[in-house]
C-alpha cells in the first residue's frame, strides 16, 4: 500500500501541486464550453489492489439543483473525511475511486463568467456532463477504460438519467472513451408530480397529519398536477412550494428528508415566498442547512471550512465563492423542475446491452418518497415490465439485520432501505452495501 500511494500522489503531481487532507486526489476545472468552468474533486480509492483502475469510476451528483457535491455529498455523505475531519468508516473511497462533480455549472466551486451561461434543462446539463467526462479523460487517460456508475441523489438522479443517455450516446458515435455500466437514482425526483401527490397519503397513514390536513396538502398537490397538466411548468414549481407550505402547516414542520424528525426553518414567511423557502431548503438536502452557522458538537461549519482550508489547498480562484446552494442554478431551472425523466429511462431499458439502472429508497424520506416512486416504477412501458412486476421481492440482510428489500428483473433493480431517510448513504451504510455490491460487485 506504501508503494501504491507513493505512485497515486506522483501521478497526481502532475496536476496538482498541493491537496487537501492526506488522501490520494486530484482536482481541477474543466472548460465545458465557453464562459462555463466545471469543477471536479476525485478521491482514488484506497482499497488494496496493485493499480486504482482495478477498481470502478464513481461520480456522486448532489441534488438541488444547485447543492454542491464537493461539499456536502463529500463532506457530509460519503468522502474519505467527515465534518469532524476524521476519517469517515463507510467511505465509499474504501471501495471506488470516487468524483464529486459541482454540477450544474454555477454550483459550489462550478462557476460562469455570465448567467446566460447556466444551464436551463436537464439535457443541457448532460451535455456539459458529457463535456467535463471528455476533459477528465483527456487529463487520466488510465480510466478510460475503466467501469463508470453515476450515482445521484434527489436531483442529482434526475440529472443522471438524461447524462447516461449522452454518455451512452458519445460512446456509440465514439467522441469519447469510456465505459459506462450503470445509473443509480437515490430519493430521486424522477417524476416530480407522483412524488407532490403522495405526500398526504403517506403522512396521513404515519399518522402525522389527520383528515383535515390531508384535505389540505391534497388540494395544493392537485392544483400543482393541474398547472403542470397545461403546461404552466413555472407556476407548477411555485405551486409545489405552495403544497410543501401546507405540509409544515399540518405537521408542525416535519423534515421533509425524515419524517421521524422536525425540520428547522429559519426563515419568516412574512418575507420570503413560499418557492424562496422551498428552493433554499430543497437545495441544501441535509440534516441542517450548511450555509448557516449553526455545527454540531465536534463539527467544523461546512461553508467556513470550504472557503478558507478547501478553497486555498485546491487553488480555487479568489472571485469564487463556495456556497452549498446556488440559488441562480435552481431559478434557472425553474421552468424544468417539475418534469419527469421517465420516457429517459425506458430509452437506457430499450437499448441494445443495456446499463443497469438502479433505484433505491430510503423509507422515511418525504419529498422523494418511497409511494411516489412506486407509481412511475410501475407505468414504465418497456420490455421487462411484466417480468419486473412478477419478480419476487427479496429482504436485504446485512450482518443479521433486515436492511430493506430488493427486487430486480433484467438491467433495472429497485431497493427499498429501512432506517433510512432522504440520503441512504448517511443514513444507513450498512443497506448501502447491497445496491453497491449490486451492481458493482463491491461495496
Amino acid at each position: 500500500m506504501w508503494l501504491y500511494s507513493i505512485l497515486i500522489l506522483t501521478i497526481c503531481s502532475q496536476y496538482v501541486t498541493a491537496q487537501f487532507g492526506t488522501f490520494p486526489q486530484d482536482f481541477g476545472y474543466v472548460n465545458i464550453r465557453e464562459g462555463a468552468h466545471m469543477f471536479y474533486w476525485l478521491f482514488y480509492t484506497t482499497a488494496d489492489v496493485e493499480n486504482y483502475t482495478q477498481r470502478p469510476l464513481v461520480v456522486w451528483l448532489q441534488g438541488g439543483p444547485g447543492g454542491s457535491s464537493t461539499g456536502i455529498g463529500n463532506f457530509e455523505i460519503l468522502g474519505p473525511l467527515d465534518l469532524t475531519l476524521q476519517e469517515r468508516n463507510h467511505t465509499w473511497v474504501k471501495n471506488f475511486n470516487v468524483i464529486f462533480l459541482d454540477n450544474p455549472v454555477g454550483t459550489g466551486f462550478s462557476y460562469v463568467e455570465d448567467p446566460r451561461f447556466l444551464t436551463k434543462t436537464n439535457d443541457e446539463i448532460a451535455l456539459d456532463f458529457v463535456e467535463l467526462m471528455r476533459g477528465f479523460y483527456n487529463r487520466h487517460p488510465e480510466f478510460r477504460g475503466v467501469e463508470l456508475y453515476i450515482y445521484g441523489q434527489s436531483y442529482g438522479g434526475k440529472m443522471a438519467v438524461d447524462m447516461a443517455l449522452r454518455m451512452r450516446e458519445a460512446e456509440q458515435a465514439g467522441t469519447i472513451q469510456s465505459n459506462l455500466k450503470g445509473i443509480a437514482m437515490g430519493n430521486a425526483w424522477i417524476h416530480p408530480v407522483d412524488a407532490t401527490l403522495t405526500w398526504a397519503p403517506l403522512l396521513l397513514a404515519a399518522g402525522l397529519i389527520d383528515q383535515a390536513g390531508y384535505n389540505d396538502i391534497q388540494t395544493a398537490a392537485r392544483e400543482a398536477e393541474r398547472l403542470f397538466n397545461e403546461g404552466l411548468y413555472v407556476e407548477s414549481t411555485a405551486q409545489w412550494a405552495n403544497t410543501q407550505q401546507a405540509v409544515f402547516r399540518s405537521t408542525t414542520s416535519v423534515d421533509f428528508y425524515n419524517i421521524l424528525t422536525k425540520m428547522h426553518v429559519p426563515w419568516n414567511p412574512d418575507t420570503r415566498t413560499a418557492y424562496e423557502i422551498s428552493r433554499d431548503m430543497m437545495i441544501r438536502n441535509g440534516p441542517y442547512f450548511s450555509n448557516s452557522s449553526y455545527t454540531r458538537q465536534g463539527e467544523v461549519n461546512l461553508y467556513d471550512l470550504m472557503n478558507n482550508e478547501v478553497k486555498e489547498a485546491l487553488g480555487i480562484p479568489s472571485h469564487v465563492t463556495w456556497g452549498s446552494l446556488s440559488n441562480a442554478v435552481f431559478d434557472t431551472l425553474r421552468e424544468d423542475f417539475m418534469k419527469p425523466v421517465t420516457e429517459g429511462i425506458e430509452k437506457l431499458l430499450a437499448q441494445e446491452n443495456p446499463i443497469i439502472v438502479t433505484k433505491y429508497n430510503g423509507n422515511l424520506d418525504l419529498i422523494c418518497d418511497t409511494p411516489g416512486q412506486i407509481l412511475w416504477v410501475d407505468r414504465l412501458n418497456w420490455h421487462g415490465a411484466e417480468g419486473y412486476k412478477n419478480a419476487p421481492r427479496n429482504p436485504i440482510w446485512e450482518d443479521n439485520r433486515l436492511e430493506g428489500y430488493y427486487k430486480s428483473y433484467g438491467s433495472f433493480r429497485f431497493f427499498w432501505i429501512n432506517d433510512a431517510g432522504h440520503s441512504v448513504p448517511r443514513d444507513n451504510p450498512y443497506g448501502t452495501r447491497a445496491f453497491l455490491r449490486d451492481m458493482t460487485s463491491y461495496g
